[in-house]
C-alpha cells in the first residue's frame, strides 16, 4: 500500500469532515466527541472493516503492551440503535477479549457509512499497511454507498484506472481467493490484473486449472515472484502436452461418527468414492446413488 494513498485518503476524509461540520445541522442534533467506557458486548464490528486477517501473534503482543501501559487510544465507535458499531480499532478490541476485560475506553462520534468506510481504511493504512487484496475487498464493500464506480474514484480521490486494478481480484476463480483471505499479501494488484487478463482470453479447462494451482503452490512456496504469476501461467499453458505437470492425486478421508469410513479420491483420470459396506443404510446408499444420477444428468 503506497503512502501516496494513505495521505489521499487522509485528505479526503478530512474534506468529507469539514462538509459535515459545515451543513446544517437538527437542532436535537448533539455534535461533538463523547469520551465513554463501554462494556465489549455492546460493541459490534465494523461492517466495513477491510483487514482480512488479524495474526494471533500480533493480537498477545498487543495484549501484553495494553496489559503493561493500558490503552494509549481509544477505540472510535458511532451509536447503532441501543448498541454501538466499531469504527476503528479492532484489533485493541480484540486485545481487550485476550486480556479478558469487560470494558473498553471509546470515543462516541458521528459518522455517516461512507466516511466510516474510509476511516476504517486510513485506520489500518496508518497503524500496518494493508495488504492490495484488503483494500480491493474493502472497495467491493463500500461500492454499493455510490451511484457508480465513477463516483466512488473521485470520492476517494483515487485514479479509476488503479481502483480496477484492485477489483481484478473479483475475477480470480474462488479458490484462489479462499488461499489469499489466509494470506493476502501473496498477491499485487498489478499481477492480480495482469492474470484477470490472462483467464479473459483462456478458455477454462483443467489444464487452466493445474495450470493455476501449480503456479500458486510456487508462489507460496517462495519459489515464482508474484509480478511474474500470469506470465508463469501462460507458459504451462503453451507448453506440449507431455512435458504437462500432471494432476496431483487427492485422497480425503471420509468419516462419520469419528470414524473413517472411506475415501474420496481424485487424480487425472478418475474420481472415486470409496465407502465400508456398513458406512450406509440401505436407504441412504440409494439416496446417494439416486443424487449422483440426478448431478450427472445435469452435466449432460
Amino acid at each position: 500500500m503506497s503512502k501516496n494513498l494513505k495521505a489521499m485518503l487522509a485528505r479526503k476524509l478530512a474534506e468529507n469532515n469539514q462538509r459535515h461540520r459545515e451543513s446544517p445541522q437538527e437542532a436535537e442534533f448533539d455534535e461533538g466527541r463523547q469520551h465513554v467506557r463501554l462494556e465489549l458486548g455492546l460493541v459490534d464490528p465494523n461492517p466495513y472493516q477491510p483487514r482480512r486477517s488479524f495474526p494471533l501473534e500480533e493480537l498477545n503482543a498487543l495484549a501484553s503492551s495494553i496489559a503493561e501501559a493500558g490503552l494509549l487510544q481509544p477505540i472510535s465507535v458511532r451509536r447503532h440503535g441501543n448498541r454501538y458499531q466499531l469504527i476503528a480499532g479492532e484489533r485493541r478490541l480484540r486485545a481487550h477479549e485476550l486480556l479478558g476485560k469487560n470494558s473498553i475506553e471509546a470515543i462516541v462520534v458521528s459518522s455517516a457509512d461512507a466516511d466510516m468506510a474510509v476511516l476504517a481504511l486510513v485506520e489500518n493504512i496508518d497503524r500496518q499497511d494493508l495488504a492490495d487484496y484488503e483494500i480491493g475487498q474493502a472497495l467491493r464493500r463500500i461500492e454499493n454507498l455510490f451511484p457508480s464506480k465513477k463516483k466512488l474514484a473521485e470520492s476517494l480521490g483515487m485514479n479509476r484506472e488503479d481502483m480496477y486494478r484492485y477489483f481484478a481480484f473479483e475475477a480470480l476463480p474462488a479458490r484462489l481467493r479462499d488461499r489469499l483471505e489466509h494470506a493476502p499479501r501473496l498477491m499485487s494488484r498489478a499481477a492480480a490484473s495482469e492474470l484477470k487478463r490472462l483467464l479473459d482470453h483462456v478458455d477454462h479447462c483443467s489444464a487452466l486449472d493445474a495450470a493455476l494451482d501449480r503456479a500458486w503452490t510456487a508462489l507460496e512456496q517462495g519459489e515464482l515472484e508474484q509480478g511474474k504469476f500470469a506470465a508463469y501461467v501462460q507458459r504451462l499453458l503453451h507448453a506440449p502436452t507431455e512435458s504437462r505437470p500432471p494432476v496431483e492425486r487427492l485422497s480425503t478421508k471420509l468419516a462419520r461418527a469419528g470414524k473413517a469410513v472411506g475415501t474420496f479420491t481424485r487424480d487425472e483420470k478418475h474420481l472415486s468414492i470409496k465407502l465400508k459396506a456398513n458406512a450406509l443404510s440401505e436407504e441412504e446408499a440409494a439416496k446417494l446413488e439416486q443424487f449422483l444420477q440426478a448431478l450427472l444428468a445435469e452435466k449432460a
